[in-house]
């Protein structure tokens, strides 16, 4: 029987984290995030909770086209999940008046509303690539970077 452990050092965690620019906004903020994968369980469990309750309000609505009212409360929930589960911390992030801004979940929840949605759906694809969090270790962060992304 064939033996392949070796490639069990190819596997990706909830818990592991990549660096995630937005190089559009200047100054060049930075995320720094986890999987939004099945790898992290609480998203996914998270995602699977909201889908069904999703799928109960739309029965009966076959064919219709969501509306801007609802798009925007879908914005919504994601940015809450992402904030939640996804987003670990953040450097360069500045409000209107050029102020550096601390992360935390509601000032987490305010720049992904913030932000263009189609920003927003980069991040996303960004955290359901699994290939991006993976063989990190080459390009591994120095512990003080990655605890001023954390906000600590």
């Amino acid at each position: 029987m064939a033996q392949f452990g070796h490639l069990k050092s190819l596997a990706v965690n909830g818990d592991d984290t990549a660096r995630y620019t937005f190089y559009e906004i200047e100054g060049s903020p930075a995320l720094l995030v986890s999987p939004a994968t099945s790898v992290n369980k609480p998203f996914f469990n998270a995602v699977l909770r909201k889908s069904k309750e999703a799928a109960r309000k739309l029965r009966g609505r076959k064919g219709q086209i969501p509306t801007d009212a609802q798009l925007l409360e879908v914005r919504r929930q994601d940015a809450k999940l992402f904030v939640e589960f996804i987003v670990r911390g953040w450097e360069d992030v500045i409000d209107a008046d050029g102020e550096a801004v601390e992360f935390d979940a509601e000032a987490g929840y305010d720049f992904l509303m913030a932000i263009p949605s189609d920003m927003f759906d980069d991040l996303r694809a960004f955290c359901l690539d699994i290939s991006n969090f993976r063989g990190l270790e080459d390009e591994a962060m120095d512990p003080e970077e990655q605890e001023d992304l954390s906000g600590n």
